[in-house]
């Protein structure tokens, strides 16, 4: 005989869920002691190993309550939520290697930088999790093919000319100074570098998607106001 803890124990069920089996009349205990505390057996264990077996390709407790009544069950029931299952496994394993490249792009991104904008952290991260960056190649921004490290590599310069450009804005530094026009010519080289057309200056860029971007209103209005000066000094 098992008490209801020792059950939980061994099987690695919490006693809420036998609990909740029980008042279900999934897995009803065999027999009871005095104040009405649990005992199992070992053909409960049984049956809870295949409430567990059942469960882990997707039987709902319902469907695995029913299942449990018969003495065997046709190949093609079981081969449907086994497929199913393992199409959800790889749904999942696919979302997993992909927030694993995820973070260690960002981490090679941010390699170089003791003190990191966090505004330009999570718009990075988030895009490379969610594709926007993908969603925007396919429609308008038409960026150019390139290996994983090159990528890294030039994600690597798009984080530090923005953080860069993020540090010359809070410091009011004006539009027309040296270090500001500078900043705009690299960050104008580095868009030919990486885009196919050359529709796109570094503000269009920046602010392809009005919402999905990592600069304050501030940091926009510093860098709307860098091409006006870069044609001034020409």
């Amino acid at each position: 005989m098992l008490t209801i803890g020792e059950l939980a124990a061994k099987t690695e069920v919490t006693i809420r869920t036998l609990r909740y089996y029980d008042k279900i009349g999934l897995l009803n205990p065999r027999h009871y002691k005095e104040g009405g505390h649990r005992l199992y057996q070992k053909e409960d264990v049984m049956r809870l190993q295949q409430i567990q077996s059942l469960k882990l390709i997707g039987f709902s407790l319902k469907e695995i309550k029913s299942l449990l009544d018969k003495s065997s069950v046709e190949q093609e029931t079981l081969h449907i939520a086994i497929d199913s299952k393992l199409a959800h496994l790889k749904e999942e394993r696919n979302s997993i290697e992909k927030t694993i490249s995820a973070l260690y792009h960002i981490k090679t991104v941010t390699s170089n930088h003791q003190n990191i904008d966090l505004r330009l952290f999570c718009f990075v991260l988030y895009s490379l999790l969610w594709n926007e960056r993908e969603k925007h190649s396919q429609s308008e921004l038409f960026i150019q093919s390139f290996t994983e490290e090159e990528r890294k590599k030039l994600d690597q310069q798009y984080f530090t000319l923005y953080t860069e450009l993020k540090y010359l804005a809070a410091k009011d530094l004006s539009p027309s100074s040296s270090q500001a026009r500078q900043l705009y010519s690299n960050i104008q080289d580095l868009i030919s570098r990486t885009i196919i057309e050359d529709k796109f200056s570094p503000t269009s860029l920046a602010i392809s998607n009005e919402i999905f971007n990592p600069f304050t209103e501030k940091e926009l209005r510093f860098l709307k106001s860098l091409p006006e000066h870069q044609k001034d000094q020409s």
